[in-house]
């Protein structure tokens, strides 16, 4: 029950995040601003909670960052750009991916203490 309560607790915090960064941009910046500091943000979590203890987690990860970056909105603007313009669509869907995981690799490496993969 108290995992469940931080995720609760921290969809909570993530999705007010969520609705600050819109209320100062349009819905096509916010995604890019939402997904991409959300990835950074995730990977540095996942970096850092290798070697610390895990007590928040889940509030941070599944919670506050699960409920801050939009999966499903990224998914619906790829799907209309597809049905406009094809070519429009698969080039957003690669670059927000790359840029995503790009990111998260970033904010892990930082975190974890190495620059590298390599253990």
């Amino acid at each position: 029950m108290q995992n469940g309560i931080q995720v609760f607790l921290g969809g909570m915090v993530g999705s007010l995040l969520r609705y600050i960064v819109q209320v100062y941009t349009n819905t096509s910046v916010m995604l890019w601003v939402v997904n991409i500091l959300g990835s950074f943000v995730l990977g540095s979590l996942n970096g850092y909670f290798l070697k610390k203890d895990k007590p928040l987690k889940l509030f941070l990860t599944t919670g506050m960052m699960g409920a801050f970056t939009t999966f499903s909105t990224f998914t619906g603007n790829w799907f209309s750009l597809l049905n406009e313009h094809f070519l429009i669509g698969i080039v957003y869907a690669i670059s927000m991916t790359l840029a995503c995981f790009t990111a998260a690799s970033i904010g892990y490496c930082m975190n974890r203490g190495k620059l590298t993969w390599n253990g």
